[in-house]
């Protein structure tokens, strides 16, 4: 029996360029200026979901794109005022 495994792709928030709404909903198509200087960057996130899709029409196989933000590490100033940063110092201080 042949296995049907769900393709994940993920992929940072800057395939909406620099968005215009925020929070930005499912529906939001995003602002990339396709000649600026983060061109090659936002544009390349927006192909990489593009292809995933596309790979899933073509073979029919389950694709699921996750959009990932507000990630934490070391370089984030625990006082930024995201949710997830927020969120981690309280658990770290058991608050």
């Amino acid at each position: 029996r042949r296995r049907r495994p769900t393709t994940i792709a993920m992929l940072f928030l800057s395939v909406y360029g620099d968005p215009k709404e925020h929070p930005q909903r499912e529906t939001y198509w995003g602002n990339v200026n396709p000649i600026g200087p983060r061109a090659c960057y936002d544009e390349a996130k927006r192909l990489g979901e593009t292809l995933m899709y596309a790979y899933q029409k073509q073979c029919n196989v389950d694709v699921r794109v996750v959009r990932i933000f507000n990630t934490f590490g070391p370089r984030m100033h625990p006082n930024d005022g995201r949710v997830v940063s927020n969120f981690i110092i309280q658990a770290l201080q058991n608050q």
